[in-house]
């Protein structure tokens, strides 16, 4: 069973206060803010977040020097 990333990237996202992903109006450009600082600014295909989930929460989570809680992933197999 894969991996839902559209639920561990909105987790991520609720569990690191301040934390934010915001779509920039006409673009598809996405920046993922901590408070007021951007930490990241990434250039997707589409405006579809859904879409670039997975893409999204491993840029994240593979950024440097930034403390944030990074929940656990527990993949249910059948």
């Amino acid at each position: 069973m894969a991996a839902d990333y559209v639920k561990i990237l909105d987790k991520l996202v609720r569990l690191n206060r301040g934390m934010n992903l915001k779509l920039r109006e006409g673009t598809t450009t996405l920046d993922v803010n901590i408070y007021n600082n951007t930490l990241l600014t990434l250039d997707l295909e589409c405006d579809d977040v859904d879409k670039h989930s997975e893409y999204i929460y491993n840029e994240i989570i593979a950024l440097e020097n930034v403390t944030m809680y990074i929940p656990s992933v527990y993949i249910k197999e059948d």
